[in-house]
Parts: C-alpha cells; structure tokens; sequence
C-alpha cells in the first residue's frame, strides 16, 4: 500500500492539464439508484478523509482520493454495498459507487449514481453494466468521476491498482460518454444525447487521450461519426506529456507544414523526428516554461515521432507517432523547394552535413544541382573541427576520383597558413595564388587516399581538410 499511495501523492503534485472545469447538472433528474440501506456509521471515515477541506470540489476530491487508495475490486464479484466495501475493503462498482455516496453524505456533499454501460479501451462492453458518479460541486454544478476505474482494473482475473487514478475525477462529458453511457439523457451532461445504437458503434477512448490531454470535444465528435483517426500513443509519455494542439490523424503527408505545441513536464528534453530529419527542443518555440511549438514538416517516409529522453538521460522513449502516406512526385517537389538537402539523392548519401558545405560557399540548392549534373553518388568528406576554413571556388565533388585524370583544385583560405595536396605520401606545395588570393592547383592523382592538408599556425602540424579515394 506504501508503494501505491507514493504514486498517488506524485501524481497529485503534477499539474492536472486534463481536468478541473465544473458542468452544468440539467435541471431533470433521472429515477435514479437504489442506495442499499447502511448500518454502519461513517462520520470518522468521512471526516478523516476531507480534514481541511473547505468546499464540495475539495471534499469529493478527497473521498475519491481516499476511495480508490483503500478499495480493490471484488473479482468475485458478490459485494456490492457501502458496508461490505468498508468491512472488507473490496467492492464491485455499485459498492464503490455507495461507498463513496455515504462518505459524501457525511460531509454534506449531494451525490448521485448513475447506471448504464460501459465500453473499456479495446471496445469491449461489460455486459453486467456499471455504476458511476455525478458530485455536485454547487446545488446546481457538479462533475462526473468513476472511482471504480479510478482505482484500477482487472485483466485476467486479477485487479491491478491504477497508476494514475485522476483520469476518471471531473472526466469531461464528451470524453465520459464514449466509455459511459446510461439512457438518462439529463446524465449525461452533453448538448446532443448519444443513444444506445450510438454508443456501441462509437470508437472506444484511449485513456492516454485523457492522460495527453486532446480536444474532448473535437474527438467525441468524429468518434460519433465514425471518422475519428489518431496517431499512435505510447504509455512512455504518462504524467510528463501533454498534447496541447497535434494534428488529429493518424498519418501526415510528406512535403506538408503540421503545427504542433506540447507542454513537457519541466527537465524532461524532446525531438520531433522522421528518420533522420530531426528537431530538437533548442529549435522549438519555447512560450513558458513548459509549452513548445514548431512547425515541421515531414521530408521522409517513414514514421514521425515524438519522443522524450527517458528520465535516466540513457535514452528517448517514444510519445506519439504518425504513419507517412505514400509521397507523390509533386509531395518531393514541394520537399525540394523547401529543404533541398532532403532531396532522395542527398538523403542516400552518407554523411552528408549540410551546414559544413554551407560553411565553404556550396549551399544545398547548389550542392543539389551539382550532384544532379555529375551523377555524383558520395561527397569528399569535408573537415572544419579543427577551424580549417575556405570557401570553395572549384574543387572535384565526388568522393571517388580516377588515378591518371587531372583535377582541380580552387579556393580562398579563410584560415591556416600553409597548404598542400597530399596524395600517397607525394606533397604537392606549389600553388598559383592570385591578387584576390585565390589558391589554385592542379595534380594527376595516383591511385590512394588524396588529401587537403592546412597548417593552422606557423611551425604546426597539418590538419585534414578534404579527403579523396583515388581508383
């Protein structure tokens, strides 16, 4: 118990992004639920449960706090009153369902409970029904919870406690009655009642959408409609994640711009990436301290991802994730215009760092143009670690170059004091050094490695600047 009530404890200091809004009662109340008759007396239970607090929001908080810390549910499925809950601290729904009306009795809070189906996250209705809750906040407010999901659930026959009660307290109605319905209309709290034919068909909620925080409303409409798609949601995410806006598809199109904006819990570092087109945190919009936007746009099949770094920093642990429809020869045009480097023939290459070329004077329009008139299939491994510096005028751009072929090389240093081509261990020192001090050489490469050397300061050693095979 140790174990599950620190749990509780942390989740009740995270912010709470999904709930918090009181809803209107409609004014016609159903026939309601027969209540079991009760022998026991709850004073010091219910009085020990809401001790500070000072209205019917914090007093129903607490009891549904305190509900699902003390209740498991009786997978026998035989208790199924408020005395034999507290007696023997199990319970099916209708027994947390009482349990927590005479809690709330005692401290003066109304509750009603409300009966219907239910529909778990695979689609599954209980053919038994369920029991649920409607608190009033105020004498004509109040909000939806189920402590019975709140406290856990049974897989297999046996009850698992919930890690995070708070998704089934203050539960949006459009949220609610896509896994609750009940045929009292005026319970379920939302502007066009869903019936019985309705709630079957309908797509069954996804607790991570409450956990991550999605539009209610917006989903429970396309779910009504049978048109809902969303991209995939991993548990990794649960208690640091929330989706303020994403696009709500299950898929993006390649060459397209998607606006997404997240709240991260604070210390927990996040990309968005499509293979291996990445954007880190330090390229987001950062408008608090928890909330980040972009603008980003898939230049790649493949999945998009968001992800955070797991909280041992040893990883990144996958949040949502989205297919990519198969692109079309106008979708790469549109990629192209906007970033030329995620041209396909660039994205093949290896290694390819288009900020190093970009640092030479070769910018990604150019180096697409010139990879595309050559037929060039890999690049000259291009060095600047060390500060070697130059802006390329004229140098060969394929990797692989043909032993007993002259080749070119034209620059301007921009650092360094002494260069040289090297090939086979042969130094080749004498350049044609014009008034603009372009350096210029030309050399027949022997078959090897061939390579841009630069002396940074007098007296030193040479650094790697370009490199070469020679065949």
């Amino acid at each position: 118990m140790g174990r599950r009530l620190l749990l509780y404890l942390l989740f009740l200091a995270l912010p709470l992004w999904v709930h918090g809004q009181d809803y209107y009662k409609a004014p016609q109340p159903g026939p309601g639920v027969a209540i079991s008759k009760s022998k026991l007396d709850y004073t010091d239970v219910a009085m020990q449960a809401t001790a500070g607090c000072t209205d019917n929001l914090q007093k129903i908080r607490a009891i549904y706090k305190w509900v699902c810390e003390h209740i498991a549910y009786d997978t026998s499925y035989r208790i199924r009153t408020a005395d034999a809950c507290i007696q023997t601290g199990y319970g099916v729904c209708q027994a947390y369902c009482e349990l927590f009306y005479q809690l709330a009795y005692v401290v003066g809070v109304k509750v009603e409970i409300i009966s219907g189906l239910s529909k778990n996250s695979q689609g599954e209705i209980n053919p038994k029904g369920h029991s649920w809750l409607f608190a009033y906040t105020t004498e004509d407010r109040g909000i939806l919870l189920d402590p019975t999901w709140g406290a856990g659930s049974v897989i297999n026959g046996q009850f698992s406690w919930s890690t995070n009660p708070w998704l089934w307290f203050n539960v949006d109605p459009d949220w609610f009655i896509l896994s609750h319905w009940t045929k009292d209309t005026s319970c379920q709290l939302i502007e066009h009642p869903m019936t019985e034919r309705e709630f079957r068909s309908a797509m069954p909620v996804n607790e991570l959408w409450l956990e991550y925080g999605l539009n209610a409303h917006e989903l429970a409409v396309k779910a009504r409609a049978g048109a809902l798609q969303l991209p995939k949601f991993y548990s990794q995410g649960e208690g640091s994640f929330h989706a303020v806006n994403i696009p709500l598809r299950s898929s993006l199109k390649v060459g397209e711009s998607y606006d997404f904006r997240i709240r991260v819990k604070p210390g927990r570092a996040f990309t968005i990436h499509n293979n291996r087109v990445r954007c880190p945190q330090e390229e987001w919009t950062q408008e608090d301290d928890s909330t980040f936007s972009v603008r980003f746009m898939p230049r790649d099949t493949g999945l998009v991802v968001i992800s955070l770094r797991a909280p041992s920093g040893s990883g990144w642990n996958g949040i949502l994730s989205y297919q990519t429809e198969p692109p079309t020869a106008a979708d790469w045009q549109r990629v192209e215009e906007a970033f030329p480097l995620s041209a396909p023939e660039l994205q093949k290459m290896k290694g390819l760092q288009a900020e190093v070329w970009d640092s030479a004077g070769i910018d990604a329009r150019k180096l697409l143009s010139i990879v595309r008139e050559q037929h060039i299939t890999q690049l000259p491994t291009l060095f600047n670690n060390k500060g070697q510096r130059l802006t390329i005028d004229k140098v060969p751009m394929s990797h692989t170059l043909k032993a007993g072929e002259p080749c070119t090389f034209s620059f301007r240093p921009r650092s360094g004091v002494k260069w040289a081509l090297v090939n086979n261990e042969e130094w080749h020192t004498e350049w044609q050094i014009s008034e603009d001090n372009l350096h210029t050489q030309t050399i027949t490469p022997a078959k090897g490695a061939l390579y841009l050397y630069v002396m940074m300061q007098e007296g030193e050693s040479y650094w790697s600047c370009m490199k070469y095979e020679v065949e």
